[in-house]
């Protein structure tokens, strides 16, 4: 490619004696770079063709990146979508533009074809913008800050003071795990939730004995903490999509012979999987422990008890 830039160019004989290859292989290979799309073009002088790419392609610093390697980019993109109008996702986009410029433009429009991502319930970012900027610094530079936060059970945001200690994106949201000055723990706040950030001209040092990774394994989906055994059955008509999916790093799936299985899983919060487990309805059953069983069978004696006071079991007008 360095070869093919500027103005002068190269012929054949010339490309074939740098290159130390045949003239069928540079022939062969401009066909290739013209079938990419990269923008060649020639020149005859004195009815010698010389061969260049033509002029605005930069190619002074080209970026060589395999067909896997323009997916994962393009899949990256997707995948950080639901922060779009954050500096996060402004920035990624900007490092894409760059990326995008070194590449032949019919490259990024089969990319752009190929691919596609799709999120489901996403929070909205476009109104964080200051907020993440900030704790994107004092993340970085270890600033503490002072926050005011609004928890989901609580109609009134509260002014507390933190040390961010890392951005956390899971589950389509963003969240700033923090050392909380008030309630002398680590907490994890929801950025949308957090109204505006003040940093302070104070730093702080992470302790030695911070984990945040093994910390996060405990969780089945974000709360962390002591784990237990959670035992769960699955009937044959869900076992297989159970199969398909690693739903927790500690997992065990255990055959039966009715085609049926046992997920086992070590985890922290029972909350988080009894909201996950409604889902699967009679298809799925808590053998251990007996007091996610009772949450869970609570939570359905409370939906059908709800059921009927709205009228359910009733006929409705189209049954009729």
């Amino acid at each position: 490619m360095q070869l093919l830039a500027g103005r002068v160019g190269r012929t054949l004989a010339q490309l074939k004696s740098e290159c130390g290859v045949s003239k069928r292989t540079i022939q062969r290979d401009i066909a290739v770079l013209e079938s990419a799309g990269f923008p060649l073009t020639t020149d005859t002088r004195n009815g010698t063709v010389f061969w260049r790419l033509m002029d605005g392609f930069h190619a002074a610093a080209p970026i060589c990146l395999t067909l896997d390697e323009q997916m994962a980019l393009c899949f990256s993109k997707g995948l950080f979508k639901p922060l779009k109008g954050t500096p996060v996702y402004e920035s990624l986009e900007s490092a894409m533009r760059k990326i995008g410029a070194q590449l032949p433009p019919q490259s990024l429009r089969l990319m752009n074809r190929a691919i596609s991502v799709s999120s489901f319930g996403w929070k909205d970012y476009r109104q964080s913008k200051q907020v993440i900027e900030a704790l994107t610094r004092s993340v970085v530079h270890r600033f503490t800050v002072e926050i005011s936060h609004r928890a989901v059970q609580y109609d009134e945001p509260v002014e507390r003071e933190v040390d961010p200690y890392k951005l956390w994106y899971v589950n389509n949201g963003l969240y700033l795990v923090a050392h909380d000055h008030w309630k002398a723990d680590l907490r994890v706040f929801a950025v949308d939730r957090i109204q505006w950030v003040k940093l302070t001209n104070r730093r702080f040092e992470i302790p030695d004995d911070f984990d945040f990774e093994k910390s996060a394994e405990s969780a089945f989906s974000m709360i962390g903490g002591e784990t237990q055994e959670v035992k769960i059955w699955f009937s044959p008509w869900q076992a297989r999509f159970i199969r398909e999916r690693i739903w927790h790093p500690s997992q065990k799936i255990e055959a039966c012979p009715d085609g049926s299985i046992v997920l086992t899983i070590h985890v922290a919060d029972l909350g988080e999987v009894k909201r996950w487990l409604i889902g699967f309805g009679a298809e799925a059953e808590v053998l251990s422990p007996i007091a996610l069983a009772e949450e869970v069978a609570n939570e359905c004696r409370d939906l059908h008890r709800r059921w009927l006071q709205h009228g359910g079991g009733r006929p409705t007008k189209r049954e009729e």
